[in-house]
C-alpha cells in the first residue's frame, strides 16, 4: 500500500462514496436523537421497550466497568511498582539476578529477547508547544528527568509552532539551552506555516520527527532502536514510563508492527480546575483504565509510543487531521495490511 492511500484527500479530492462515509457518523447520531420524537406520536409502545432495553443494557454494562476498573486499577498499581529497570537488566544479560516479587511473565520473556537489547534502545521524547510559557514546559521536561531511566539514552525534541505568533520559541530555546547537557541530545524544531497542513499538533510533530530522522543519520543511531514518545506540552511521564516502555519494546515479538499506548489519568491540576471540569477529569481517567483491562479497544491516544522505523514507514503522523493520535492506529494498520497492534 503506498503512503498516499493513508493519507486524509483533500476536500477537492473527495469522493462522493468517501462523503457518504463522512457523513454517516453524523447521521446516525441525530438520528438517535431524533427518534425518540418520532416514536413517542407514531410508535410509543416501540419508544418504551427501546427505553427499558436501553437502561437494562448500561445498567448491565455499569457493572461491567465498576469490576474493570477496580481491575485496571489494581494492575496499573502492580506494574508502577514493579523495578523495571532491574527486570530491563535480566534481559540484557539473559539470566534473572533476583527472583523475589519477580512476576512469571518476566521468566518467559528472557527466552524472547533475540538481537535488540535494553541498553541498544534510545527515547526520543518529542513536546509540542504552541503558546504554552516556561511555567507549564519546565515540569514536564523535569517529570522526564526523574524517571527510572539513564538519561544519556534519551534524546528530547521541542517542537514549537512558528505560525499565528506563538509564543513557545523563547522558552524552548531557553530550556533547551538550560537541560540540554542532561539528555543524549536536544533538539529544538520550529514549525513554519504550511497552508496544506491543517493547524493542529500533527504537522508540528511530524515536522520534528523528519528533523529528528536527520539528527539519527548523522549521528549514526539505527530508527530499528528508537522509540518515540509524543507528549503535549503539560504531560507528566510516570518515572517508570521510560523503563517499562523499553521493556514492552524489547520483548515484542515485532515492534514495526505495534505501538504503545500509556494511560492517562487526568490529575495533574485537578484542584485547579472549576468542579464540573473535574468530574469531566474523574471520568475520562476511570474510562482509560477500564479501557487499559479491553486491550482489543484500545487506540493511539492523547500521548503514545512507536518505534521509528514504524513511524518513517507511514510518513509519520496525518497533517490534514486535528486528530493525529487516534488517526495514527488506522494510518499505520492500513500502511502494514492489518499488522497493527497496539
Amino acid at each position: 500500500m503506498k503512503i498516499k492511500d493513508i493519507e486524509i484527500p483533500y476536500e477537492k479530492d473527495r469522493s462522493f462514496r468517501y462523503r457518504i462515509f463522512e457523513v454517516l457518523p453524523g447521521l446516525l447520531t441525530w438520528s438517535m436523537f431524533v427518534a425518540p420524537f418520532v416514536l413517542a406520536f407514531f410508535a410509543p409502545h416501540v419508544l418504551i421497550f427501546i427505553f427499558i432495553t436501553y437502561i437494562l443494557i448500561w445498567f448491565v454494562k455499569s457493572i461491567g466497568m465498576l469490576v474493570r476498573n477496580f481491575q485496571g486499577l489494581n494492575r496499573m498499581e502492580s506494574f508502577m511498582s514493579l523495578d523495571w529497570r532491574s527486570m530491563n537488566n535480566d534481559l540484557q544479560e539473559g539470566f534473572i539476578r533476583t527472583k523475589e516479587a519477580t512476576p512469571s511473565w518476566h521468566y518467559d520473556n528472557i527466552g524472547r529477547v533475540k538481537d535488540t537489547k535494553p541498553n541498544d534502545i534510545y527515547h526520543a521524547i518529542i513536546v509540542a508547544a504552541y503558546n504554552e510559557t516556561r511555567e507549564i514546559l519546565e515540569p514536564t521536561i523535569q517529570s522526564v528527568l526523574e524517571s527510572n531511566y539513564d538519561m544519556k539514552r534519551v534524546i528530547l525534541v521541542l517542537a514549537y509552532e512558528g505560525r499565528d505568533g506563538a509564543k513557545s520559541e523563547r522558552p524552548c530555546l531557553d530550556l533547551a539551552d538550560e537541560y540540554g547537557h542532561s539528555f543524549a541530545g536536544v533538539i529544538t524544531v520550529k514549525h513554519p506555516f504550511n497552508p496544506k497542513e491543517v493547524r493542529g499538533k500533527g504537522g508540528n510533530i511530524t515536522f520534528a520527527a523528519r528533523e529528528l530522522e536527520i539528527y539519527l543519520q548523522k549521528s549514526n543511531i539505527n530508527p530499528d532502536n528508537v522509540v518515540v514518545t509524543t507528549l503535549d506540552s503539560d504531560n507528566r511521564p510516570h518515572r517508570q514510563y521510560l523503563p517499562a516502555l523499553t521493556y514492552l519494546y524489547v520483548v515484542c515479538p515485532d515492534p514495526l508492527y505495534a505501538s504503545f499506548q500509556p494511560v492517562p489519568i487526568y490529575t495533574n491540576n485537578i484542584w485547579d480546575a472549576p468542579a464540573p471540569m473535574r468530574v469531566i477529569a474523574t471520568g475520562n481517567s476511570f474510562w482509560n483504565i477500564v479501557l487499559s483491562m479491553r486491550p482489543h479497544m484500545i487506540r493511539n491516544f492523547s500521548s503514545h509510543a512507536q518505534g521509528m522505523s514504524a513511524l518513517i514507514k507511514t510518513d509519520y503522523w496525518s497533517v490534514r487531521t486535528v486528530v493525529e493520535d487516534g488517526h495514527q492506529f488506522w494510518r499505520t494498520y492500513f500502511r502494514f495490511d492489518g499488522r497493527h497492534e497496539v
